[in-house]
């Protein structure tokens, strides 16, 4: 049997919004997270998947504002994770984290991904909490982005019993966002991005350090 999933904008509306920049990322000798995050997009495209995922990580530590790059250094973690290897198993908690964290301040693009992931990973409810959230989320709404096709969805959805059904959507009710707070690169990553040298292994970011009182507002290059 197939259920609906249910409207929740009112208690997802916040969602829309994300994390904010309260105050400015710090970054040192003109270069900052938009730098790591071109440099990342351009690994990406040349198919440098392990330098990509350390330049992601690298924009990731300016917090706040770069939910766009947390959500990239975790897919290409899972990606990293899939080809095996030693670290195959320390690149999937990488990504679970970075996508996780970034679905929990909003960002409809983590939201969707995780769903899928946990999907192909046989976790029902997992999967059924994180679709009813993107689904639910206004800001993918509004801006008309479509990252889950209906097969999948309508896949997730039955794989769950009425019961679990329900449970799920009272947890998804309750969801608030949490925002990503501002933060400072690594002495490594501010090498990185300033050209000085590559980034070298996995750079797990931490919980962001707030910035110093009175930085300007900023928005990273891309808010996508």
């Amino acid at each position: 049997m197939r259920y609906s999933l249910p409207v929740l904008a009112l208690a997802l509306g916040l969602a829309a919004c994300g994390s904010t920049n309260d105050r400015a990322p710090t970054f040192r000798g003109g270069a900052g997270g938009d730098a790591a995050y071109g440099r990342g997009l351009r690994a990406l495209e040349a198919g440098r998947i392990d330098q990509a995922n350390e330049y992601f990580a690298c924009a990731a530590q300016f917090g706040g504002g770069y939910e766009v790059a947390w959500y990239y250094a975790g897919t290409t973690a899972l990606e990293l994770a899939d080809a095996g290897g030693e670290d195959a198993d320390g690149y999937r908690e990488d990504g679970e984290y970075y996508l996780t964290t970034s679905g929990l301040a909003g960002w409809g693009a983590s939201q969707a991904a995780l769903a899928e992931y946990y999907h192909a990973q046989g976790n029902a409810d997992e999967a059924v909490y994180w679709t009813m959230l993107y689904t639910n989320n206004v800001r993918e709404m509004s801006l008309g982005l479509t990252r889950m096709d209906t097969d999948t969805i309508g896949d997730i959805r039955d794989s769950v019993s009425a019961e679990q059904f329900a449970q799920t959507q009272l947890r998804a009710l309750q969801f608030v966002p949490q925002r990503i707070p501002p933060g400072r690169p690594s002495e490594e990553c501010n090498a990185a991005i300033q050209g000085d040298r590559e980034p070298s292994g996995r750079q797990r970011a931490t919980t962001p350090m707030t910035s110093p009182q009175g930085s300007q507002r900023r928005q990273p290059g891309s808010p996508y």
